[in-house]
């Protein structure tokens, strides 16, 4: 009896092209070969370095540096209002933040705290999401894989960033709908928060993993995009209601 030939293991650079071209074939990749940690191990990292590269951008610009301390200071004014902080407490802590070196290092550890938190967490959602919504029976590494594929978006839109806040001199100068109020951005402005947050980069990566999430659990590409946007949209909600959206 002739045995069928296993199917070809797709490679990390098809991956990575089909991931931008053709979503469905990407996770066919994945669902369909064997757990491999470079997937997600390669696109992490570079997330970090980029992240890592920005807030070097950052905190050497004179401007982004004050643009990035703007809700900080004012916090601390607020503090002093309240009268929970003296003014004489408030300039000093002002003063330590106008240095640029030590907050550039705070600003590369930070991303990488949260650049890894924000990456584990999101897989475990996902694979929780495909457990329990989607009954998938795919184990928490392929959930990993699925989020680190669909990064390569993210990376792109990352690069996108960088080159249009250098350009612009501006933070706020991101491929967002905040692209509109970027000269008059308010961090305190509810509103400008959620236009920062619908990023065109975001919103396509949300898209691709919803098609992800469908192959892994066999179900329509339309059941797992839902599903996404639908995680997506209370993301957005978190981040503009904790601070994180900018």
């Amino acid at each position: 009896m002739e045995q069928t030939p296993a199917p070809e293991t797709a490679s990390l650079g098809d991956l990575m092209m089909n991931v931008f071209t053709s979503p469905a074939e990407a996770f066919d990749g994945i669902r369909q070969g064997p757990p491999r940690a470079s997937v997600w191990v390669i696109p992490f990292l570079l997330t970090i370095l980029l992240a890592s590269a920005f807030s070097y951008v950052m905190f050497s610009n004179d401007t982004l540096r004050e643009q990035a301390m703007e809700p900080q200071r004012k916090a601390m004014q607020e503090r002093v209002d309240s009268g929970q902080m003296t003014q004489e407490q408030a300039d000093r802590a002002s003063e330590q933040m106008s240095g640029g070196g030590m907050m550039m290092i705070f600003g590369v550890i930070g991303s990488a705290i949260f650049i890894s938190i924000a990456f584990f967490g999101a897989a475990l959602v996902l694979w929780l999401a495909g457990k329990f919504a989607l009954k998938s029976a795919a184990g928490y590494g392929k959930y990993l894989e699925l989020y680190g594929l669909s990064g390569w978006i993210g990376i792109l839109g990352l690069l996108v960033t960088i080159l249009m806040v250098m350009a612009m001199n501006s933070l706020y100068a991101t491929p967002s709908l905040g692209l509109a109020v970027f000269n008059e951005y308010d961090s305190s402005n509810k509103m400008h928060l959620v236009m920062s947050s619908i990023n065109i980069f975001g919103i396509w990566q949300a898209v691709v993993v919803g098609i992800g999430l469908g192959k892994l659990a066999d179900k329509p590409g339309s059941t797992g995009i839902a599903v996404a946007m639908v995680l997506w949209l209370l993301w957005v909600a978190c981040a503009v209601a904790l601070g994180f959206a900018r």
